[in-house]
């Protein structure tokens, strides 16, 4: 059987020592005598508490534990360790349960300092004794020094809020502390801005990591460690010490202005707005090849995400259900087509800041406004809990109103510079499609996020439903490789039923078949949904095509189709009490 070595220490004051060194030394040297094969695979806990069990939950402990149970370290195999304190310093019952594991998994512990092996086939009542005392005495000693390290702490802060003084070395790592008693920023400095460069670019944490990780000798880790994960990139963004604030652990109020900047607050509070937004599903994921329909399309038929499969050598949108069967009225569409009636919402939406010479200034102006909302939002929440606690209290009504003065005024900045987004003169279909190369990944990625702010989605059945903010505001179809819209007039809330937006969808093809208003332009490839298909192909659907004569397409036996209440909808396009109808302008096309 083979031998393990596990090894720990507390506090990064020690990564620089021989602490781990030593102790495997010690097991190296115990398994020679004993004539016990110990294995290269080594495990080890680096500024890992013991205290609270995290080496045990999360570490290196926790693996070897999955191991065992995994039966990839066999039961008969040897865990040595230096001490028992370093197996774990939490409160002696759960101490005891730990090693109580690990025996009953079939492992032998065995500690140096004392020498005490504890053998899963031979109950010693006197050494289970003699290991709740140990571990008794030394979770009693962490918890004396983490007392003593709260106190230090607490005047270190009280210093820090005072005078200004230092808190020691155990700062950002980006932060060195000088000789003459303050911070300075050092060689980390621009990894950071990177990271927070890379983050208002759209890039998530993963992606991050995976850019920081293609140029390691650019961008080395903080640590020990070879790689850049997503919880350093997510911790880094979410550290205040990157606007210069020191936020305390005693529980009192921030120190702005106590460290050096590395990135000005504007940049800081727009990454919180994104990292907000991905919490809530609002933000698309990036990827190498970025899907333009990120997080913004959905199965008209049963409200399921439309996810991008390949077959028969062309890419489709796919209901994510009806992949497994569960969802029987959605419709496949080509990318391809999707991505040219995604120009025409452009075009509907007069989506001219994608198109200005500084796009990203506008759209960096709305996320810092949005950050600045969020923080507000929740300072706000922090106040009113207090005021809560403390209804006498005049200065917490005070700071409650001030508070709620500003999260209005930025209510009101973030809905000017939304409204902005989409300001400015028409555009042709043939300048929007000259101006925006979808094959351009930031340009892709920058539509994207426009429609994301704007709170568009699009449900995919028989044509395109546009809602923005949840209300229907368009409806888009393709018949002939010409793609058409009529606009909407719907009330809060207020959606098409899945056969009521059919009926539009058919409404605009037999539009564009006939000629009239509302089209925009023609497909790329027109070969998607919407071309005219052979007779087999229209005898397996069922559906009919129009027959063409020399007055022009019969959409007649087409009509036939359509729901009961077709003929109203077709004509109009609210769908309340009183509806409207509004036809789409016409823009010039391209032939």
């Amino acid at each position: 059987m083979k031998a393990y070595s596990y090894s720990r220490y507390s506090s990064d004051a020690q990564k620089n020592g021989t602490s781990i060194d030593r102790q495997q030394t010690l097991a190296g040297k115990w398994c020679k005598e004993k004539g016990i094969e110990l294995s290269d695979r080594t495990y080890a806990d680096e500024a890992v508490s013991g205290f609270h069990g995290a080496n045990a939950k999360t570490g290196a402990l926790g693996e070897f534990i999955a191991d065992c149970e995994s039966g990839d370290i066999e039961p008969g195999s040897y865990l040595i360790l230096e001490n028992l304190d370093r197996l774990t310093r939490t409160e002696p019952w759960n101490a005891v349960g730990l090693l109580q594991q690990l025996l009953t998994l079939g492992i032998t512990v065995v500690t140096l300092r004392p020498e005490i092996t504890f053998d899963p086939d031979k109950r010693d009542s006197m050494q289970l004794l003699q290991a709740v005392l140990f571990l008794d005495n030394a979770h009693k000693e962490s918890a004396r020094k983490s007392d003593l390290g709260k106190i230090e702490w607490a005047k270190r802060f009280e210093r820090a809020r005072t005078s200004g003084h230092h808190i020691g070395k155990r700062v950002s790592n980006w932060l060195d502390l000088g000789k003459d008693g303050k911070y300075h920023l050092n060689e980390h400095a621009p990894t950071v801005r990177e990271i927070f460069r890379l983050c208002l670019e759209g890039l998530g944490s993963t992606a991050i990591s995976q850019a920081l990780n293609a140029e390691p000798e650019k961008y080395p880790t903080f640590n020990r460690g070879d790689r850049w994960g997503t919880s350093a990139v997510i911790t880094i963004l979410q550290n205040k010490a990157a606007i210069g604030e020191l936020a305390p652990k005693d529980g009192g109020e921030p120190i702005p202005n106590y460290f050096p900047p590395v990135v000005d607050e504007d940049t800081f509070k727009a990454a919180q707005g994104i990292i907000t937004a991905r919490k809530t599903g609002k933000v698309a994921k990036q990827s190498a090849d970025f899907n333009v329909w990120g997080k913004l399309v959905f199965c008209g038929a049963c409200g399921s995400a439309m996810h991008i499969i390949l077959r028969n050598k062309f890419r489709y949108l796919m209901c994510a259900n009806r992949r497994y069967g569960s969802c029987e009225g959605s419709k496949n569409v080509r990318l391809d087509e999707s991505e040219d009636v995604l120009m025409a919402m452009l075009l509907h939406l007069d989506a001219m800041s994608l198109v200005m010479p500084n796009p990203e200034k506008l759209s960096r102006e709305l996320t810092v406004a949005e950050g600045h909302l969020s923080t507000e939002r929740d300072k706000l929440a922090v106040l009113a809990e207090r005021m809560n606690r403390h209804p006498e209290s005049e200065t917490f009504a005070n700071a409650v109103l001030q508070c709620e003065g500003r999260v209005k005024a930025l209510k009101a900045e973030v809905e000017r510079l939304t409204a902005d987004l989409t300001g400015g003169e028409k555009l042709s279909w043939a300048e929007i499609r000259a101006k925006l190369d979808l094959t351009d990944k930031s340009t892709r990625r920058r539509i994207n996020a426009f429609l994301h702010r704007l709170g568009v989605q699009v449900r995919i059945a028989e044509g395109y439903l546009v809602t923005q903010q949840d209300v229907a505001v368009a409806m888009f179809a393709v018949a002939k490789g010409k793609i058409g819209s009529i606009t909407l007039d719907a009330d809060k809330g207020e959606i098409p039923s899945l056969e009521q937006a059919n009926a539009m969808a058919l409404g605009v093809k037999q539009r564009l078949v006939n000629g009239g208003i509302g089209y925009h332009g023609t497909l790329t490839v027109p070969n998607g949904r919407g071309v005219h298909r052979t007779n087999k192909a229209n005898a397996k659907t069922g559906r009919k095509e129009p027959v063409e004569s020399d007055n022009g397409p019969n959409w007649a036996g087409y009509d036939e189709q359509l729901p009961d209440e077709a003929d109203e909808l077709l004509g109009v396009t609210g769908f309340g009490d009183d509806p409207v109808f509004h036809e789409t302008p016409l823009h010039a096309p391209d032939d």
